[in-house]
């Protein structure tokens, strides 16, 4: 039986998730990075992509946005500004905002507005992901 952990995944809108876990992988700006009970304590970004917990011996996924990873040596916070369980997607939602993402970033000019494409371009990574973990690949 592996040691648990705490896990918290905090957004703007409330706590998405806090339990107790064997294991996390998630999506850092260096890539994917996993976590088990004793890690050494670090801090690190997150990019948009898929977030996971082992419970159980079954891993539990997440579509998450950008944002901010604590680890410590017992629990690990997650501060980002989405973080949608990948059962609770809606796959045709999910597809309208991908399209209405890849118009946007069509027609912003990110030279003129670098901070701006920027932005629409994390939220398409999210709403990829979104897509991806709704099953429409």
């Amino acid at each position: 039986m592996s040691e648990k952990f705490k896990v918290e995944v905090v957004t703007p809108a409330g706590l998405a998730l806090d339990k107790e876990v064997e294991e996390i992988i998630a999506p850092g700006i260096m890539g994917e990075f996993g976590v088990l009970i004793g890690h050494t304590p670090m801090l690190t970004f997150i990019k948009p992509g898929v977030f996971s917990y082992l419970e159980d011996g079954k891993f539990i996924k997440f579509a998450v946005a950008s944002g901010f990873c604590e680890v410590l040596k017992d629990s690990v916070s997650i501060l980002v500004e989405e973080a949608v369980r990948a059962e609770e997607i809606d796959l045709s939602e999910a597809q309208s905002d991908l399209a209405e993402l890849e118009e946007q970033l069509g027609a912003l000019d990110s030279t003129a507005d670098p901070a701006g494409a920027e932005r629409v371009s994390k939220r398409l990574q999210l709403a990829r992901t979104k897509v991806a973990l709704a099953g429409g690949v």
